[in-house]
């Protein structure tokens, strides 16, 4: 069976790390009718040996964002043209619901275990929430977001952006609560850590501040860069792109200069710096699982590498921008979200990183 398989995908070896790509191959457009689909298949062995892993996974133009519900049954991405959220039945291994929006969507969050309840961070300051049966209410921000947090012991929603100001809204009482202001000029980024509950925010200047949810001012700060003199003048700092955590004490940044950088929140040095050379904004930043292994993504390249010494496990290089990747919770699944003409979202990958251990890999990319 083995001989069958490998037969119907391409199989990459780079630094000794087996890549099984299970869908590549030809696509089919989507005006085609039916019996012109059915004489396809039967006409070109390519296509009629093509793996589909869930149906429909696809955008009409590009995707943009992608997440995984808490209950991992259910994955829903967000793309265009036109606006749209899509949600994935993972056991049905089908399209489950499809709903357009009114404006793209910059942002979103799952806040549920399961796809019920979805708070949608718009281009246009909006902020949507929907629930099982559609959208619930709508609101909007000062200035444009690019960001959102989910505080669930409180059921505060943090939201960052053009401003200084991180806006806090409280989904239990139904209101803006008042904002926490920071020393930047813009924020990009935030996550809250799961376990301490720490609220860190990457802002434009290239500086990390963290703050604690029941307090209103800072608990302390981060620069990732600092500034370089030159006989032109000084240079600004690297912004921050991307930020994550592993357990209570370690945190990865990343920056739009496509550097990834690993601290221990008690020092303000980092304690390793990895570039991915090619001087694009990180704009995905995981650590996998309870392995060594940390994931970064720019929009031309995917790396894995030892967050110990820096050392690469692996890389993929997808044929079109690169957007957003995610994690599977538990399995070393990996769902990319990327850019193309088509907007299909078709390459899946399994990856082996040693004899004795198998990592099941997807990696959503377009054609």
């Amino acid at each position: 069976r083995s001989s069958d398989l490998r037969a119907t995908m391409n199989v990459s070896n780079p630094n000794d790390v087996k890549i099984y790509s299970l869908s590549s191959g030809k696509t089919l457009p989507e005006w085609i009718s039916e019996r012109q689909r059915r004489a396809l298949q039967k006409s070109d062995a390519e296509i009629r040996r093509r793996i589909q892993l869930i149906q429909d996974f696809e955008m009409p133009t590009a995707s943009t964002r992608i997440k995984i519900s808490p209950d991992g049954q259910y994955i829903l991405a967000a793309g265009t043209y036109k606006p749209r959220i899509r949600c994935y039945d993972v056991n049905q291994l089908s399209m489950k619901f499809e709903r357009c929006l009114d404006t793209d969507v910059q942002q979103f969050l799952i806040l549920s275990e399961d796809y019920s309840k979805l708070a949608i961070l718009g281009s246009d300051r909006s902020v949507e929430f929907h629930v099982q049966y559609g959208r619930y209410y709508k609101t909007r921000i000062p200035k444009f977001g690019r960001d959102l947090a989910y505080h669930r012991p409180s059921c505060d929603l943090y939201i960052v952006g053009a401003s200084s100001e991180i806006y806090r809204l409280n989904l239990e009482r139904g209101r803006f609560l008042n904002s926490l202001a920071t020393e930047a000029s813009g924020l990009n980024v935030c996550c809250i850590n799961p376990e301490h509950q720490l609220l860190a925010v990457g802002s434009e200047e290239g500086r990390v501040e963290c703050w604690d949810p029941r307090s209103p001012t800072r608990v302390g700060s981060v620069d990732v860069g600092a500034v370089e003199t030159t006989d032109a003048g000084p240079k600004r700092l690297p912004s921050v792109t991307a930020l994550s955590y592993r357990g209570a004490l370690t945190m990865g940044v990343g920056t739009d200069a496509g550097q990834a950088l690993l601290y221990d929140i008690r020092s303000n040095r980092p304690l390793i710096v990895k570039d991915h050379q090619y001087g694009l904004p990180i704009n995905t930043l995981h650590f996998l699982g309870q392995s060594d292994l940390v994931l970064t993504a720019d929009t031309k390249i995917l790396k894995i590498w030892n967050q110990n010494d820096g050392s690469p496990v692996t890389s993929v290089e997808p044929p079109a921008d690169v957007h957003e990747v995610t994690v599977y919770p538990n399995s070393g699944r990996i769902d990319q979200r990327a850019e193309s003409f088509t907007g299909f979202v078709q390459d899946c990958f399994s990856l082996q990183t040693k004899p004795n251990e198998f990592k099941a890999t997807i990696f959503r990319l377009s054609e």
